[in-house]
């Protein structure tokens, strides 16, 4: 496979997984601003960006290791899936708080009174609903690519966005 080829391979790879993110967290976007709306809380529309780059990213590079693909031959798709989904949302969690802990203390100077600031000044319930909202993500991500996995790459794709053959 030609350098082109292999590019042209991985934005393709990349753009399906962070357009599917994109999706879900406009999505959650749209329902933090209805809920918050009598409250007149603003919602930004970059950080739900940001966050589905990320998300992405880290399911591209996560999609890659061992720890990906550990069960797919071996388990049933739902305990795949489940497993998958517990293993990327424990991954996103380090990788956000650990962005969150830089922030912190580049803010305070050190890491003891960056670890404080974090630990008291975080909305528990905020992040337990983003979580709960990643991690359903999650599992419908995995539980779609395992489907189109096991019917043969790309046939899941054709049969939910291409019309039916009329047979004529």
């Amino acid at each position: 496979m030609s350098r082109l080829m292999a590019l042209k391979h991985e934005i393709v790879e990349i753009a399906g997984v962070t357009l599917f993110f994109f999706f879900c967290f406009g999505v959650m976007l749209i329902m933090k601003k209805l809920l918050f709306a009598q409250y007149q809380v603003e919602v930004s529309a970059v950080s739900t960006a940001a966050s589905a780059l990320i998300i992405a990213k880290i399911v591209i590079v996560l999609d890659k290791t061992p720890a990906g693909k550990r069960f797919d031959a071996r388990l049933a798709l739902g305990a795949s899936a489940l497993y998958k989904t517990l293993i990327y949302l424990l991954a996103t969690f380090l990788v956000l708080f650990l962005e969150k802990l830089f922030h912190a203390y580049r803010e305070y100077g050190n890491l003891t009174s960056a670890l404080e600031a974090f630990w008291l000044q975080k909305d528990w319930n905020l992040m337990a609903g983003k979580l709960l909202w990643v991690g359903l993500t999650f599992l419908i991500y995995h539980i779609y690519a395992g489907l189109d996995r096991r019917l043969g790459e790309g046939k899941l794709r054709r049969i939910v966005f291409e019309r039916p053959n009329q047979g004529n």
